[in-house]
């Protein structure tokens, strides 16, 4: 039996994230999560685009929820991480890609389509300057720790233990991608959160795709602690009212913001004033498949 790798070094409590730095700087709790979770959403986005396996995109997601533990967002702009976790992301899981490839693709998703930054370009030049002189700054917030244990490890070993459906199994393994846009991997265990996937999955499957688990029973087989996976699914259920909300307010106000795009990059690397526009966009990743 897989078992879970000590973590306690990155684990903290519902109450530090109310003291995080950028609370201490004047964010809001709700309004840190946002930022955080439309960072990850460009993290998908782009390891989409780039074809990165999905153990890239959620390396650089728990990157980016450690580091803003250690600095605001105050002053680190959420996109700037969002692009130096991701790149760092690539080394550490041993899927490079160069920044020729790589920048061109973070500000197309960045500025939702409005800007490009082919090589040779300005544009280009100041991303490049903004991820490697960052990916210092990163490294020292992680204390060089790049080791990350995933949740998808232990869906794995636990779908195989109850023996869902194909479809079941295909929805717990993404919720885990948006289970990840929040800061749960600093509260919860990896095995939490993989079985809140699945308890999640349950909730909001149709009967033909749940059929064997209905009674609940099935969470003894895996070893669930309950409390926790109960409120790792109210959290996010919570969060997708709370993204819902902010993403009618985005909308309504899209043709006064659409004139905010910034017009020159972060002054340096730690300022908040990011290179892409500060309009607030709450992505929704897309479904997600399974590594090879």
């Amino acid at each position: 039996m897989l078992e879970q790798r000590e973590w306690t070094d990155w684990q903290f409590t519902r109450e530090d994230l109310r003291q995080t730095p950028s609370v201490h700087c004047g964010w809001t709790v709700e309004r840190e999560e946002l930022d955080r979770a439309k960072a990850c959403s460009l993290i998908y986005s782009a390891s989409r685009k780039l074809q990165l396996p999905q153990i890239t995109s959620a390396s650089a997601c728990v990157y980016l929820h450690r580091f803003f533990m250690r600095h605001s967002l105050k002053e680190y702009h959420h996109y700037n991480i969002a692009a130096t976790c991701l790149f760092f992301a690539c080394k550490a899981e041993e899927t490079l890609r160069k920044l020729d490839s790589f920048i061109p693709v973070i500000v197309y998703y960045a500025s939702k389509g409005n800007r490009k930054a082919p090589p040779g370009t300005s544009e280009f030049e100041k991303w490049r300057m903004v991820i490697l002189r960052t990916e210092v700054i990163l490294l020292e917030a992680l204390c060089f720790d790049m080791v990350v244990d995933h949740p998808y490890v232990f869906l794995i070993e636990a779908l195989d233990k109850i023996r869902p459906t194909q479809q079941l199994s295909q929805m717990s393994w993404n919720f885990i991608a948006d289970f990840l846009r929040l800061p749960l991997c600093l509260v919860y265990s990896p095995k939490a959160i993989a079985i809140a996937a699945i308890s999640l999955a349950t909730k909001v499957a149709s009967t033909d795709m749940r059929r064997g688990l209905e009674d609940g029973s099935w969470m003894d087989r895996v070893g669930a602690d309950s409390d926790s996976v109960s409120e790792i699914v109210q959290w996010l259920l919570d969060f997708y009212t709370r993204e819902a909300q902010a993403r009618s307010v985005s909308h309504a106000g899209a043709d006064s913001a659409s004139n905010e795009v910034a017009q020159t990059p972060a002054s340096s690397p730690g300022s908040a004033t990011s290179p892409m526009s500060s309009v607030i966009v709450a992505h929704q990743p897309s479904p997600s498949s399974e590594p090879k």
